[in-house]
Formats: structure tokens, C-alpha cells, sequence
């Protein structure tokens, strides 16, 4: 299933010269994720209530233009890797006006239980993990 999730900046996430301060984008990519995982009908709340957390172990940004208030970015979520343990979403932002590429993004995550312990998604939560295993796994 191809995703892409749309936003508007707001002006509060620009900085002084004017364009989007790089540590807003870390957030866009978890709205993009979270807004991902609900059209999937598997909402963030719904891991919780069964127990499972998703941390972020790690995040890659390469910025390759800027955009500035009131500029809307279309964002591209998708699964790069998953096994049921670990998971690694890639993310392409780009202009909804001319389609210019913003950033290319990787995040990181495992799957944990309420202590934080890895766990296999499979045994947990089996229909997620066929959710998750069915997605499409390219741009």
C-alpha cells in the first residue's frame, strides 16, 4: 500500500532565516509514521493497549532543499526492512507545489514490552505482523 501523508509548516517551525529548522523534520516523520500506521489499521494506541512499545534506536536525515511557512511537503513513508523484531522505515519529503525532493529519511525501531525488552511482533501481535509483513517495501 503506498502511503503519503501532507502537511502545512506552521511558522513556529522556522527558524530565524526564515526555513523549517532541521529537528522539526525528526518530528514531520513520526506524524507521517503515526498517520502510516493508522491507515493501516494499526493505530500507535492499539500497540500500547496490547503492551508493545516502537522506540526510535535511530534516525538518519539527508537534507537536500529547504522549505519555508506555509509551504506544504508531501511526505512518503514506507517500510525499508522489517524481520517482527527490528523495523526500518524509510521516508522521501518533497514539495506538494513542485515536487522538488526536501529530505531523504531513514528511522530506526524495535519492538519492546512495556520494560523496554525486545520482542518478536509475531508472537504478540500476529495480525500486525502480517500487517506490517505485507507492506510494501519500496517507495
Amino acid at each position: 500500500m503506498s502511503f503519503t501523508f501532507e502537511r502545512k509548516i506552521n511558522y513556529y517551525e522556522t527558524d530565524r532565516m526564515g526555513v523549517v529548522h532541521h529537528s522539526n523534520y525528526i518530528r514531520f516523520l513520526e506524524e507521517a509514521r503515526c498517520a502510516m500506521l493508522d491507515a493501516n489499521h494499526m493505530p500507535y494506541s492499539a500497540f500500547e493497549e496490547k503492551g508493545v512499545m516502537i522506540p526510535v534506536l535511530g534516525v538518519n536525515c539527508d537534507y537536500k532543499s529547504h522549505v519555508t511557512f506555509d509551504d506544504i511537503i508531501k511526505i512518503k513513508p514506507f517500510v525499508k526492512q522489517f524481520n517482527g523484531v527490528r523495523l526500518t522505515m524509510g521516508y522521501h519529503v518533497t514539495r506538494k507545489d513542485t515536487g522538488d525532493l526536501v529530505l531523504v529519511g531513514e528511522t530506526k525501531h524495535c519492538f519492546t514490552d512495556l520494560t523496554l525488552k525486545p520482542i518478536r511482533l509475531q508472537k504478540q501481535i500476529p495480525d500486525f505482523y502480517h500487517k506490517f509483513a505485507d507492506l510494501k517495501l519500496d517507495p
